[in-house]
């Protein structure tokens, strides 16, 4: 997705308003607690409270955490702008004018950047090219997880994602007409499991981002289609395994874990953009600052693997 700010000599309030779009994205609280003391006053508060009061409890809507924040400083003449990097692993910026008047970018812009995992880097300054005019500009910013000049291992297997003595059935597999049609998504999976099943680690890797504070499902886009809990894991060969729909406050690891093939990561669950329960498991890669997923296959005693297909059953 492109963020867009504009930027102005004549026009700080605009400035302004880009500074509270990109600093004050922090989710709230996930649960808010209440109860009524013995003078009848009712408290709020977003921790448990030491109480012997009966206590209501309810979750709140949180926020999608950003994966990239920007933030800017210098004066208009010279402005500068911070990206940080708040995952567990690489990420490409994309930056681009959409429109400029007497304004020159150092670096010149279109241009990407990667930044590294988990800070902060100075990636442009935009100078006034004569300060006796006025000056005027539109920037627009486009992040994507995982370094565009990855090499991903295409001989690589993957275990499949459940204990041992299981099986489930694939509802919708490479090329899904009924969401499996864009490029992220494209050589995604959507394996049926009851809410609850634990959900292994394919392979080894390093937990990027994790989101675990989202419920409710259904098939409301505009709703639901950022609001699944999720796993992302980042591989060796610059590949990032996405486990996504898990249950509520189900994740068992965090940003920046170290997992090992067969670890849990959480439960399925049926979060987000979802008719029903069931994990979507994909395998995606940074294409040159666009994210796209590739075709895989499973371990299954074979040279060649198992390609997984729409309709059939998964055993392990």
């Amino acid at each position: 997705m492109w963020l867009r700010a504009v930027d102005s000599i004549l026009l700080p309030i605009l400035l302004l308003a880009f500074l509270v779009a990109f600093c004050l994205s922090e989710a709230f609280a996930k649960k808010i607690y209440s109860y009524t003391d013995e003078n009848g006053i009712t408290h709020f508060t977003d921790r448990p409270p030491d109480t012997d009061q009966e206590v209501t409890e309810r979750q709140v809507r949180v926020d999608e955490t950003p994966m990239v924040t920007v933030r800017q400083d210098g004066p208009p003449e010279a402005r500068r702008y911070y990206f940080n990097n708040r995952w567990q692993g690489p990420a490409s910026v994309t930056i681009r004018f959409t429109e400029s008047e007497n304004v020159v970018a150092d670096p010149p812009l279109p241009a990407t950047f990667l930044l590294p995992e988990a800070g902060e880097s100075h990636l442009l300054t935009v100078l006034q090219r004569d300060p006796r005019k006025a000056s005027r500009y539109a920037l627009e910013f486009r992040n994507v997880p995982g370094d565009p000049s990855a090499n991903p291992d295409v001989r690589q297997r993957y275990a499949l994602p459940f204990r041992r003595g299981e099986r489930f059935y694939i509802g919708q597999g490479f090329g899904g007409i009924v969401s499996h049609t864009d490029e992220q998504s494209y050589y995604a999976l959507d394996i049926g499991m009851p809410e609850g099943t634990p959900v292994l680690a394919a392979r080894d890797g390093v937990v990027m981002h994790a989101e675990e504070d989202f419920f409710g499902s259904g098939t409301d886009a505009a709703r639901f289609a950022s609001r699944a809990n999720s796993v992302r894991v980042l591989h060796e060969d610059g590949t990032m395994a996405v486990y996504a729909h898990l249950a509520l406050e189900s994740v068992a690891v965090k940003p920046g874990r170290v997992v090992t093939t067969g670890e849990l990561l959480g439960l399925s669950g049926n979060t987000g953009y979802s008719t029903g329960p069931h994990l979507h498991f994909v395998i995606q890669r940074n294409d040159a600052g666009t994210l796209k997923s590739i075709p895989f296959r499973f371990e299954d005693g074979s040279e060649d693997g198992l390609i997984p297909r729409a309709g059939t059953w998964l055993r392990r």
